[in-house]
């Protein structure tokens, strides 16, 4: 039986980046998005890093496992912002009901509490919205709940 060496390990971001002849960055990059073979001993995702010369070889000889990562984060990045799209328009036809409550409201706590929450609401919705892709049918439905929702924020005395 032959003895092999042992295997030769990269230790960190900069060797490794050294060795595939790209940036600390891009190699960072393929590990998140393609799957570059990275190991951390200590286990934790900020823990250092190491990866064994010939399993950078062997990922680096095969494309097509690339390609099949690549596929399957943007169908999750797809189902993820469906789901984005989804509690976006539920948020706000519930930031709605809240606003409906306040404005019926006669009790001056609740009133102020259920103004808040619908305040809140909006303000979470304009925020996540930048970062959600919407299809025509879901930006005029979101569209008219968030102006309904401003109109009536603004006649329980809310300012933008």
């Amino acid at each position: 039986m032959p003895n092999l060496p042992p295997p030769r390990f990269l230790s960190g971001w900069k060797e490794i980046a050294n060795y595939l002849g790209r940036g600390v960055r891009t190699v960072q990059r393929y590990e998140r998005e393609m799957g570059l073979p990275i190991h951390r001993p200590a286990g934790k995702s900020w823990a250092s890093v190491v990866a064994a010369k010939t399993e950078l070889d062997d990922w680096v000889a095969s494309p097509r496992s690339h390609i099949d990562s690549l596929a399957k984060r943007r169908a999750l990045e797809s189902r993820t912002n469906k789901l984005r799209a989804n509690f976006l328009q539920i948020d706000a036809e519930i930031a709605l009901t809240f606003a409906s409550v306040a404005l019926g409201a006669s009790n001056q706590e609740k009133r102020r509490r259920t103004t808040q929450t619908a305040l809140t609401a909006y303000n979470t919705i304009i925020r996540l919205r930048k970062n959600t892709a919407l299809d025509g049918a879901e930006r005029e439905k979101l569209d008219a709940n968030l102006q309904k929702l401003k109109r009536e924020l603004e006649s329980l005395g809310q300012r933008f």
